[in-house]
């Protein structure tokens, strides 16, 4: 007696949704946040229909924009699993913002000179978490902690002796802070970076590498990767972007600070897990991860709105990472 094979005949959009279900999720998370948004402001103001406007919209992409780059970064390390996680990317990006504001002092001719020391810079302190984490075996919890410490002590030292001072070249100040028609211009530095970043964690090996050592790492090194030296530069990247990132903010608030890029390390880390990025690895995508910046921006404006402001902020978004870690380990057990 033979046995048949039973089709299991899948409907096409179940089958589309499946295969994009954070990026569907989180499509539909920013929809129905922003109507939220919209009818709560209006009830309160009587101005209905702020949020749903096209230059608004647009305004908050520009704002959740920073976001979503420094949430690149936390992707990176997330993906390679083993706990991976970085808290030192706002402070790399402060103290790269400081030495590039030194460097270009308001002239173009500074922005290719910044942009190396920031590579440099980023790179080295990367590349310390990474081994620390991934030769060392330390926690990258601590290790990241204990090396935004450290740079905050650097920054401290260094505007000791050499103030703050300098400004961004015209041309970054025009990709991170103007507007061309409604467009904000930081998307012509957010879509190719987020081309890249797809094409890279979807066609090519670095992104098999990356992704197979998050899902299971000993499946990876039998496989003949090396792991450790892959989440080393898991983290150098991440420290890379950091410092880039660091460039970007100078550009927009014209001016460099010694905690310009902190208040970026919390929303970093809500707006990956928002984006369905797997807290143990393995998973990654970034435009869900855009579209978790972006929902983060539009709760900050709302509570702006409301009167909440940095309270309603910060509480908003320590609750919103609890629910959906709940949600993630909830899931994960059901399994």
């Amino acid at each position: 007696m033979k046995d048949n094979a039973v089709e299991v005949h899948i409907h096409p959009l179940k089958r589309v949704y499946v295969s994009n279900k954070e990026l569907i999720n989180t499509l539909i998370m920013c929809i129905c946040v922003l109507v939220i948004s919209d009818v709560i402001v209006g009830i309160i103001t009587g101005n209905f229909g702020v949020f749903l406007s096209v230059k608004q919209t647009m305004v908050l992409l520009r704002m959740s924009s920073f976001t979503a780059l420094f949430g690149l970064c936390q992707m990176i390390v997330i993906c390679v699993g083993d706990g991976g996680l970085d808290l030192s990317v706002g402070y790399i990006a402060s103290l790269s913002s400081i030495l590039a504001g030194h460097i270009m002092e308001g002239s173009n001719a500074g922005i290719v000179p910044a942009v190396i020391v920031a590579i440099l810079v980023g790179g080295g302190f990367g590349l310390l978490n990474g081994f620390f984490k991934a030769y060392l075996g330390l926690p990258a919890l601590v290790v990241t902690m204990a090396m935004a410490s450290i740079i905050q002590g650097i920054c401290y030292l260094y505007t000791t002796y050499i103030p703050i001072s300098g400004a961004p070249g015209s041309a970054i100040s025009f990709l991170t802070s103007k507007f061309t028609g409604i467009m904000p211009n930081i998307l012509l530095l957010l879509i190719p970076v987020t081309v890249v970043v797809e094409i890279i964690f979807r066609k090519t090996k670095l992104g098999v590498k990356l992704l197979g050592i998050g899902s299971n790492d000993v499946a990876a090194f039998l496989s003949g990767v090396n792991v450790k030296r892959t989440r080393m530069l898991a983290f150098m990247a991440s420290g890379i972007i950091a410092a880039l990132c660091g460039i970007v903010l100078l550009g927009y608030f014209d001016k460099a600070s010694m905690d310009l890029g902190t208040n970026y390390v919390m929303p970093s880390i809500v707006c990956v897990v928002i984006g369905g990025v797997s807290i143990n690895g393995g998973k990654a995508g970034y435009i869900p991860v855009i579209f978790g910046a972006f929902i983060l921006q539009v709760l900050n404006s709302l509570f702006v709105s409301i009167g909440w402001g940095d309270a309603g902020k910060w509480l908003g978004f320590g609750l919103i990472l609890l629910v959906m870690l709940i949600i993630y380990v909830r899931n994960k057990m059901s399994r």
